[in-house]
């Protein structure tokens, strides 16, 4: 064959990796070949062929054509640079779910969890848990490490009444892809329900107990303590608020920081700060170091001052997606008022629930904060009825720095929710001083618990005092219960501590000392009558016991006289036919007989006698005799 040269050619095959973006459509990426499997890169995912699209694909052509054929499912080494968007809130559990048992905990603290862990990196911004209508109270959001180290803490604040709640930290917490955390807070309960399997919610995951980590987690504790124990696999629906990626978001800085004020005792200060970054930008103020609540904008006013507050300081943590800074700390000082000056220990008083008829007194403490003495000329309540004040006698007059005392009392008259104030009249600038008052009157519960409902003392021997046993008398109800009397019926039984008339406040308690005294054989009832004006008095509680007569056993031995010279006999017993011999005789018998009154009844003894000369020397037992007790 002639050859007339060399020709050079190539083929560029135009070939394709299908991946899915997070948004759950499919895309092509072409470029050159080679082979390979499928990859799994959260957020990114190259598919196996066929698990929802082709891959492997390709085309020949000038790059025009979308590639449709596949080639034994081969990789051809085509990737794609991938910055996601600024990721919207994921959570574990969205907002519909809700749990089987709502809020079934202790009234004690007890810190509850789930561990998790998120498939991409990111930022924790803040702690979801699921609230019952009667979970009330301050409730604390802590997020952990695998190790227990706490990484955040929040203050849940602008709660609702129940349904899934919210805080966010001042500071998003970074957190590592495949990483377990734990997040914590107070708790309703499913029970098991980690037991065989997690949550998933990709990017994140609550985890299977025992799958990596621990879940279904709990201590008993104020929150500071890392939960390590483990009760059922349950879950607590603590939940986390998640953002993915890195952080493109401008940290934020202080541009003009809080500055220090001067204000007279009872006026109020506000602080501002001015910050620059990408928004949005979460603001924290702090007093003295700690987060003070519902104090998470840019400005800060303080309420009514006191002289306590001079010298505190004030100071806020502002962050973003991008970080935190802290602001420098303003300094708060109060100034005496010109002439005198009223400062009260309370702005307001809240009786809470309060049993209809019952008063419920709150001392107020008047404080001149002046340089001048303070006179009060009036001290006046108003609004409902229920309301009064007390413990003054107009006018008073109160000296620079110097204290004085007077009451408020609630007494509802029915069921509901009242109002009221206190207004005080005085020489101090801002006069009228007032004190809002609110209550609640509930509907008065007489109830007493008593334990245990009876006693039963056995057999006690006629003559003689069983052992004390107890009877609990505890007000269960909301109001104070009188007991008016307490009486023991039947012969042998007594009651000590039960001297009456007594009151008995909400939970306060009683104790009732009993005893049996039998003086005659036979079986003994008898009871303790407990009257009162709560709710089925007179209440009663059980008596029985059986005095017994101790018979006194004894055997008689007798024996004949040994026919050498001695000087007496030892008496032998056991409780084993033929062995095990115990001497019953302090000294030597001189006579042939011998009462042993040591024996107790059902028992069989077995009995021989030795005798004894006058060098001591012992002769052998003689033969063996028996006595059973009846």
């Amino acid at each position: 064959m002639e050859q007339h040269g060399h020709i050079a050619s190539y083929s560029h095959l135009y070939r394709g990796d299908c991946f899915r973006l997070a948004a759950g459509e499919l895309f092509e990426s072409r470029g050159h070949h080679g082979q390979y499997g499928l990859v799994d890169n959260a957020p990114l995912h190259a598919l196996a062929n066929g698990n929802g699209a082709g891959n492997g694909v390709y085309i020949y052509g000038n790059g025009t054509v979308f590639p449709t054929s596949a080639y034994l499912s081969s990789n051809f080494w085509v990737d794609v640079v991938f910055t996601p968007a600024t990721s919207a809130q994921s959570t574990i559990w969205p907002s519909t779910a809700t749990p089987s048992n709502i809020d079934v905990g202790p009234l004690g603290p007890v810190e509850l969890g789930v561990s998790f862990k998120s498939d991409v990196s990111g930022y924790i911004t803040g702690i979801r848990f699921y609230k019952g209508v009667n979970n009330t109270g301050t409730h604390l959001g802590h997020l952990w490490s695998s190790t227990g180290t706490l990484l955040a803490t929040a203050i849940f604040t602008g709660e609702t009444a129940s349904g899934w709640q919210q805080v966010n930290f001042s500071s998003p917490v970074a957190i590592t892809a495949n990483t377990v955390y734990y997040t914590t807070g107070h708790w309703s309960i499913d029970t098991n329900y980690f037991a065989t399997s997690g949550v998933d919610n990709a990017p994140l995951h609550a985890l299977t107990n025992g799958n990596g980590a621990t879940n279904g987690v709990y201590v008993y504790g104020d929150g500071t303590v890392f939960p390590t124990s483990n009760y059922l696999s349950s879950n607590f629906w603590v939940d986390v608020a998640f953002r993915s990626g890195s952080s493109s978001s401008a940290a934020p800085t202080i541009t003009t920081p809080p500055v220090s004020k001067t204000v007279v005792v009872g006026q109020l200060a506000t602080f501002t700060v001015t910050a620059a970054g990408t928004a949005p930008m979460n603001y924290q103020w702090q007093k003295n170091g700690a987060n003070v609540a519902w104090a998470t904008s840019a400005n800060y006013t303080t309420p009514a001052t006191t002289t306590a507050d001079s010298g505190s300081t004030f100071r806020v943590v502002v962050s973003n997606a991008g970080g935190a800074v802290t602001s420098t700390a303003a300094t708060l000082t109060i100034a005496a008022a010109a002439g005198p000056g009223i400062q009260l220990s309370s702005n307001a008083a809240n009786f809470g629930n309060d049993p209809v008829g019952t008063n419920t007194s709150q001392a107020l403490i008047i404080t001149n904060t002046g340089t001048a003495p303070l006179s009060i000329t009036q001290v006046t309540a108003s609004g409902s009825a229920a309301f009064t004040v007390g413990g003054y006698t107009p006018p008073m007059s109160v000296s620079p720095g110097q204290k004085t005392t007077i009451t408020a009392n609630f007494l509802p008259a029915s069921v509901g929710t009242v109002s009221g104030n206190i207004s005080i009249a005085s020489n101090a600038s801002a006069t009228p001083t007032s004190v809002p008052l609110s209550g609640t009157g509930v509907a008065a519960t007489y109830t007493l618990n008593i334990s245990p409902p009876s006693l039963s003392f056995g057999n006690v021997t006629t003559g003689t005092s069983s052992t004390s046993q107890n009877v609990v008398v505890t007000n269960t109800g909301n109001s104070k219960v009188g007991i008016s009397q307490v009486a023991v019926s039947g012969t042998g039984y007594s009651v000590t501590g039960g001297s009456t008339p007594v009151t008995l406040s909400p939970s306060q308690t009683l104790t009732l000392a009993t005893q049996f005294h039998p003086t005659v054989a036979g079986s003994a009832n008898g009871s303790i009558s407990i009257t009162s004006n709560a709710t089925g008095s007179p209440a009663g509680v059980s008596l029985s016991g059986t005095g017994v007569v101790t018979i006194q056993h004894s055997v008689a031995l007798t024996w004949g006289a040994s026919p050498s010279s001695v000087s007496g006999y030892n008496i032998y017993r056991s409780t084993v036919n033929g062995s095990s011999y115990i001497k019953v005789n302090s000294s030597l018998v001189t006579g042939l007989s011998y009462s042993d009154t040591n024996v107790q009844s059902g028992s069989t003894y077995y009995y021989v006698t030795t005798a004894v000369n006058a060098s001591g020397n012992e002769s052998s037992y003689s033969n063996q005799v028996s006595a059973s007790i009846p």
